[in-house]
Parts: C-alpha cells; sequence; structure tokens
C-alpha cells in the first residue's frame, strides 16, 4: 500500500487542516513536531515524501491559486498528485503533476481522461454533477473508467485522528479501481488495518506531524 503524504496549501503556506472547517485552519507548524516552516518547498525538503498529495485549497475555494508553488514541489517527489478544484475537463492538460478531481467541484459525468477521483464527503457526499442517487452510483459509473485510484475523503474527518472506514468498506466491494482514503488517519495501526483491507493507498499528514507515524515511512512512501 503507497502512503502519500499531504500539504493543504493556503494563501501560499501548508496549513493544518481540521474537520473541513477551512476558514480555521492553522499555519502547520502551530501543530507539527517537524517542521518550523509554513513555507511548501521547506516543509518538503523537512519531510521528504516519497509521494505527495498537495490541495490547492485557494483555487477550490474560488479565491486564486498555488500553481506556481506546485511547480516548485512537483520534481522534489516521485509522484505529486494534487486537487486544485477542477471544474472543467481542459483544465486537466499540461499539468506537472497527476490531477485529482473531486466530486465537490468537478462534474464527473464530463471525465474524459485518465486521473484521481476523489469522492469527497462532508456529512453527505458532495456531488457537483448533481446527478447520482447515491455516492455508490457513482462509484459505479467510475467502474466504466481505467483510473490510477478513487479517493475516499470524507472531509469532516481530516485532521481528527478518527478514520472513516465504513465508506471505505463499501467503496471497496463496489469500486473495480484501486481505492485510496485520507482523514483521520492516526497511526501505524490503521495503515496496517487498511492494507489488510485491501486499501491501495492512504494520505496521511496529522499523524505525521504528531509522530505517530514515522517520517521513514513517508520516505519509503508504502507499508
Amino acid at each position: 500500500m503507497r502512503v502519500f503524504f499531504v500539504v493543504d496549501i493556503k494563501n501560499g503556506s501548508v496549513v493544518a487542516g481540521k474537520s473541513g472547517e477551512r476558514e480555521r485552519y492553522q499555519p502547520v507548524s502551530h501543530v507539527s513536531s517537524l517542521v518550523k516552516s509554513d513555507e511548501p518547498v521547506d516543509v518538503i525538503s523537512e519531510i521528504k515524501p516519497r509521494f505527495l498529495y498537495a490541495a490547492d485549497l485557494d483555487r477550490i475555494t474560488g479565491k486564486g491559486d498555488n500553481f506556481d508553488i506546485l511547480h516548485q514541489i512537483a520534481p522534489m517527489v516521485d509522484e505529486l498528485i494534487a486537487d486544485c478544484g477542477f471544474r472543467r475537463s481542459e483544465e486537466l492538460e499540461n499539468l506537472p503533476f497527476i490531477p485529482v478531481v473531486g466530486t465537490e467541484t468537478f462534474d464527473i459525468t464530463h471525465l474524459d481522461r485518465k486521473c484521481y477521483v476523489s469522492l469527497d464527503f462532508k456529512g453527505k457526499f458532495l456531488d457537483a454533477s448533481g446527478r447520482f442517487r447515491s455516492w455508490q452510483a457513482a462509484v459505479e459509473f467510475l467502474n466504466s473508467f481505467d483510473l490510477p485510484g478513487i479517493i475516499v475523503l470524507p472531509i469532516h474527518s481530516v485532521g481528527t485522528m478518527k478514520p472513516d472506514f465504513s465508506l471505505l468498506n463499501i467503496a471497496l466491494e463496489v469500486s473495480e479501481n484501486p481505492v485510496m482514503i485520507g482523514g483521520g488517519i492516526s497511526g501505524m495501526d490503521d495503515l496496517l488495518r487498511l492494507k489488510e483491507m485491501g486499501c491501495r493507498g492512504a494520505l496521511v499528514a496529522t499523524a505525521v506531524h504528531r509522530g505517530r507515524i514515522p517520517v521513514e515511512i513517508i520516505r519509503k512512501g508504502k507499508i
């Protein structure tokens, strides 16, 4: 199972996500035992992850973008995947990273290429298309694509150290694409459980900053 380190970028700085309350996210240096800087390049230089997931919170919320930073950090890792609040297929072209399209902002019925798809939840399934009777139906629709992965992302669990595995269990049953999860992973026990469940990837940040997932795991990129 691959392990992706996560950076949430807002106003050019790395912030610590918590329960999807984006306006209240703190600078990551305020909560981390590993980094003293909030500059994305500094954080990546210190952590040295193999695989990186980035969320451009400004672009997701329609308040600008951090593309310059993503261009800087892409060469620093083996693979960068990024959710930049994409809304149209043409936005997915000529990027220095692998795009993640999130159902919060992207109508997945317009998907026309290989990319990661994030199934976004915040209490309920966030479906920009408005076309699916359930999130399971969205997963079934995505089975018609050969994707590198779908990401089960309960945004309400981010930073809580309390993962929601119930959604993952269902996704693993329904999906014919590799399934990954983000949000709330609290430590090595969770990672080992996810691996046993057949999860193909995990997105982690808080547990790394708090020393509950060794940085060596992040640098190796898998367990």
